[in-house]
């Protein structure tokens, strides 16, 4: 399947208004070709996916695309690709009409920190000691990308959720700050700090209780202006983000 996915992904074209999209939505052109965005073409498939949880679901929430991804026709779909550069799934999303996210791991996933921003470039500039900006999605990976320094990077968990895998990546090669720049919602905020739950009572760690137990060094970055990055990138574009962020960001890459 993995070599399906990979073949399927490097033969989808990403249409002149699909990128137009993107660019809009503040993701830069180096980074659309860097990370491999493309829009799903069923019509261009030679062959039927291998992966029958691919093709139809399995049986639970999780519902499938058809043999040849016929139910993601249309979606922008970004790669998600491992620190070392395999492919990993990927998420597919509309978007000219009502939104629709959904997600493809391959197996391979479990054993991997599942982020969007991961390319051999990225990867460098963490074992460099860059400082790591965790958001949780691609467009407010886009956004911060515009206003943080040139050597550090934007990464995003696909949720608001730092797994003991994402850990374990920031243990052994994150030599600099991990910042956390998730929503400015009640998800956002119980994931970065952690919360008592509400029917077992016990506690639940945040980003940075899971990341200082292996011995990261992370903060929360607090923002105004709007729910996310991206949200702020849409109403205020590079200026609404400085402001967003003039307390945090010195100097930035544009």
């Amino acid at each position: 399947m993995k070599a399906w996915l990979d073949d399927a992904l490097a033969s989808f074209p990403l249409p002149e208004d699909a990128e137009g999209y993107l660019l809009g939505r503040g993701i830069q052109e180096h980074r659309i070709r860097d990370l491999g965005i493309v829009v799903w073409d069923p019509s261009v498939l030679v062959s039927d996916a291998p992966d029958p949880v691919f093709r139809e679901g399995d049986g639970g929430k999780l519902r499938g695309h058809g043999r040849r991804g016929e139910r993601l026709a249309g979606r922008i779909c970004t790669p998600i690709r491992s620190p070392l550069g395999s492919l990993l799934g990927m998420e597919a999303r509309s978007w000219n009409g009502e939104k629709r996210v959904s997600q493809y791991l391959l197996p391979e996933a479990k054993w991997s920190p599942v982020f969007i921003g991961m390319t051999p470039t990225t990867m460098q500039k963490v074992w460099d000691g860059g400082t790591v900006w965790v958001v949780e999605g691609v467009f407010d990976m886009g956004a911060m990308e515009h206003v943080i320094p040139s050597e550090d990077v934007a990464l995003a968990t696909l949720r608001a959720h730092v797994s003991d895998r994402h850990a374990e990546f920031f243990r052994r090669f994150c030599r600099g700050w991990v910042h956390m720049v998730y929503d400015n919602d009640e998800t956002g905020r119980r994931q970065t700090h952690g919360y008592v739950d509400a029917v077992t009572h016990k506690r639940r760690w945040g980003a940075l209780e899971i990341l200082s137990r292996v011995g990261v060094h992370a903060r929360d970055i607090t923002y105004r202006g709007g729910k996310d990055p991206g949200e702020i990138w849409d109403h205020g574009g590079v200026e609404g983000l400085r402001r967003a962020f003039a307390n945090n960001i010195r100097e930035n890459c544009t």
